[in-house]
Protein backbone atom coordinates (compact mmCIF):
# COMPACT_ATOMS: atom_id res chain seq x y z
CA UNK A 1 0.00 0.00 0.00
CA UNK A 2 1.47 3.30 -0.56
CA UNK A 3 0.36 6.15 1.51
CA UNK A 4 0.80 9.94 0.20
CA UNK A 5 0.20 13.24 1.40
CA UNK A 6 -3.35 14.65 0.17
CA UNK A 7 -2.09 18.10 -0.11
CA UNK A 8 1.52 17.14 -1.33
CA UNK A 9 -0.53 15.01 -4.25
CA UNK A 10 -3.39 17.18 -5.46
CA UNK A 11 -0.85 19.86 -7.38
CA UNK A 12 0.71 16.83 -8.97
CA UNK A 13 -2.34 15.64 -9.79
CA UNK A 14 -3.46 19.04 -11.43
CA UNK A 15 -0.36 19.35 -13.54
CA UNK A 16 -0.95 15.90 -14.85
CA UNK A 17 -4.74 16.37 -15.87
CA UNK A 18 -3.72 19.91 -17.13
CA UNK A 19 -0.62 18.09 -19.23
CA UNK A 20 -2.98 15.49 -20.54
CA UNK A 21 -5.87 18.11 -21.46
CA UNK A 22 -3.15 19.86 -23.09
CA UNK A 23 -1.80 16.90 -25.04
CA UNK A 24 -5.10 16.19 -27.28
CA UNK A 25 -4.16 14.31 -29.98
CA UNK A 26 -4.57 17.75 -32.49
CA UNK A 27 -1.48 18.69 -30.77
CA UNK A 28 0.58 16.27 -32.64
CA UNK A 29 1.98 17.63 -35.91
CA UNK A 30 6.42 17.87 -35.39
CA UNK A 31 7.79 21.35 -34.65
CA UNK A 32 10.73 22.31 -36.63
CA UNK A 33 13.75 23.86 -35.08
CA UNK A 34 13.52 26.76 -36.84
CA UNK A 35 9.97 27.03 -35.79
CA UNK A 36 10.99 26.30 -32.43
CA UNK A 37 13.70 28.92 -32.33
CA UNK A 38 10.62 31.57 -33.25
CA UNK A 39 8.14 30.26 -30.71
CA UNK A 40 11.51 30.83 -28.12
CA UNK A 41 11.61 34.32 -29.43
CA UNK A 42 8.41 35.61 -29.64
CA UNK A 43 7.61 33.52 -25.59
CA UNK A 44 10.89 35.47 -24.23
CA UNK A 45 9.60 38.52 -24.89
CA UNK A 46 6.41 37.56 -22.89
CA UNK A 47 8.53 36.41 -20.41
CA UNK A 48 10.92 40.00 -20.20
CA UNK A 49 7.21 41.73 -20.31
CA UNK A 50 6.03 39.38 -17.05
CA UNK A 51 9.43 40.38 -15.18
CA UNK A 52 9.21 43.96 -15.83
CA UNK A 53 5.73 44.05 -14.78
CA UNK A 54 6.66 42.08 -11.61
CA UNK A 55 9.40 44.28 -11.10
CA UNK A 56 7.88 47.28 -11.42
CA UNK A 57 5.03 46.10 -9.63
CA UNK A 58 2.52 46.59 -12.17
CA UNK A 59 -0.14 44.86 -11.96
CA UNK A 60 -1.70 45.14 -15.50
CA UNK A 61 1.51 44.34 -17.49
CA UNK A 62 1.55 40.95 -15.48
CA UNK A 63 -1.77 40.48 -16.42
CA UNK A 64 -1.79 41.20 -19.82
CA UNK A 65 0.42 38.14 -20.53
CA UNK A 66 -1.86 35.94 -18.62
CA UNK A 67 -4.98 34.49 -20.56
CA UNK A 68 -8.30 34.47 -19.43
CA UNK A 69 -9.97 31.34 -19.59
CA UNK A 70 -10.93 28.88 -17.27
CA UNK A 71 -8.39 26.47 -18.16
CA UNK A 72 -6.05 29.12 -16.44
CA UNK A 73 -4.30 28.25 -13.50
CA UNK A 74 -1.53 29.70 -11.45
CA UNK A 75 0.29 28.09 -8.16
CA UNK A 76 2.54 29.73 -5.66
CA UNK A 77 4.02 27.73 -3.17
CA UNK A 78 1.29 24.96 -3.44
CA UNK A 79 -1.52 27.51 -3.37
CA UNK A 80 -3.59 27.03 -6.78
CA UNK A 81 -5.41 29.86 -8.38
CA UNK A 82 -7.49 30.32 -11.51
CA UNK A 83 -7.54 33.78 -13.64
CA UNK A 84 -9.86 35.67 -11.35
CA UNK A 85 -8.13 34.81 -7.70
CA UNK A 86 -4.45 35.10 -9.58
CA UNK A 87 -5.48 38.65 -10.77
CA UNK A 88 -6.95 39.61 -7.05
CA UNK A 89 -3.37 38.39 -5.55
CA UNK A 90 -1.12 39.94 -7.56
CA UNK A 91 -2.46 43.62 -7.94
CA UNK A 92 -2.95 42.43 -3.63
CA UNK A 93 0.12 41.46 -3.24
CA UNK A 94 1.69 44.55 -5.76
CA UNK A 95 -0.33 47.15 -3.40
CA UNK A 96 2.47 46.10 -0.02
CA UNK A 97 5.40 46.45 -2.30
CA UNK A 98 7.44 48.86 -3.97
CA UNK A 99 9.19 46.73 -6.15
CA UNK A 100 10.97 43.16 -6.65
CA UNK A 101 14.57 42.20 -8.46
CA UNK A 102 13.22 38.97 -10.27
CA UNK A 103 16.80 36.94 -10.96
CA UNK A 104 16.39 34.03 -13.31
CA UNK A 105 19.49 31.32 -14.20
CA UNK A 106 19.56 28.39 -15.82
CA UNK A 107 16.52 28.70 -18.23
CA UNK A 108 15.37 26.13 -20.42
CA UNK A 109 12.76 25.43 -22.88
CA UNK A 110 10.79 23.04 -24.18
CA UNK A 111 8.11 22.45 -27.15
CA UNK A 112 5.74 19.36 -25.74
CA UNK A 113 3.20 20.42 -28.83
CA UNK A 114 2.80 23.02 -32.11
CA UNK A 115 0.99 25.46 -30.02
CA UNK A 116 2.97 25.59 -26.95
CA UNK A 117 6.08 26.50 -25.07
CA UNK A 118 7.28 24.94 -21.46
CA UNK A 119 9.90 27.35 -19.74
CA UNK A 120 11.53 26.13 -16.67
CA UNK A 121 13.84 28.81 -14.74
CA UNK A 122 15.78 28.59 -11.53
CA UNK A 123 14.29 31.57 -9.25
CA UNK A 124 15.43 34.01 -6.83
CA UNK A 125 13.89 36.91 -5.48
CA UNK A 126 14.16 40.03 -3.61
CA UNK A 127 10.93 41.72 -2.24
CA UNK A 128 10.50 45.53 -1.16
CA UNK A 129 7.62 45.96 0.89
CA UNK A 130 6.46 49.96 1.62
CA UNK A 131 6.61 48.82 5.39
CA UNK A 132 10.45 48.75 4.93
CA UNK A 133 10.87 45.19 5.30
CA UNK A 134 12.59 43.64 2.42
CA UNK A 135 12.86 39.40 1.84
CA UNK A 136 14.58 37.25 -0.01
CA UNK A 137 14.24 34.19 -1.62
CA UNK A 138 16.45 30.97 -1.45
CA UNK A 139 16.85 29.14 -4.95
CA UNK A 140 13.45 28.40 -6.50
CA UNK A 141 11.77 27.27 -9.92
CA UNK A 142 9.77 28.85 -11.86
CA UNK A 143 7.56 27.03 -14.27
CA UNK A 144 5.28 28.40 -17.05
CA UNK A 145 3.29 27.12 -20.09
CA UNK A 146 2.52 29.43 -22.87
CA UNK A 147 -0.20 28.63 -25.28
CA UNK A 148 -0.91 29.84 -28.81
CA UNK A 149 -4.28 30.90 -29.52
CA UNK A 150 -4.39 32.56 -32.93
CA UNK A 151 -1.64 34.82 -33.47
CA UNK A 152 -0.81 35.28 -29.61
CA UNK A 153 0.87 33.51 -27.07
CA UNK A 154 -0.66 33.90 -23.74
CA UNK A 155 0.42 32.43 -20.59
CA UNK A 156 -2.14 29.44 -19.63
CA UNK A 157 -0.36 27.69 -16.48
CA UNK A 158 2.67 28.94 -13.89
CA UNK A 159 4.03 27.65 -10.76
CA UNK A 160 6.65 29.40 -8.76
CA UNK A 161 8.12 27.52 -5.86
CA UNK A 162 10.02 29.08 -3.16
CA UNK A 163 11.67 29.71 0.40
CA UNK A 164 11.64 33.47 1.60
CA UNK A 165 13.02 34.57 4.56
CA UNK A 166 13.88 38.24 5.61
CA UNK A 167 16.63 39.65 4.69
CA UNK A 168 19.53 40.83 6.80
CA UNK A 169 19.83 43.78 8.74
CA UNK A 170 23.39 44.62 7.06
CA UNK A 171 24.83 44.60 3.85
CA UNK A 172 23.93 44.91 0.04
CA UNK A 173 20.92 42.58 -0.32
CA UNK A 174 21.14 40.01 -3.41
CA UNK A 175 18.87 37.24 -4.37
CA UNK A 176 20.87 34.08 -3.42
CA UNK A 177 22.19 32.08 -6.17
Amino acid sequence: MVAFDKDYFSPCVLGGFYLAFVARSENSAVVTDQEKEQMKEQVTALIDKLVKGCEAANADSVMSVMMISPEFTYVVNRQSSDYQEFKKGVQSWFEMITSQKVTLDNERFSFPFFNSVLYVADLSLVMNYKNGRTVITDKGVWTLMFKKTGNDWKLIHGSEFYIYKDAPAEGAVTPVQ
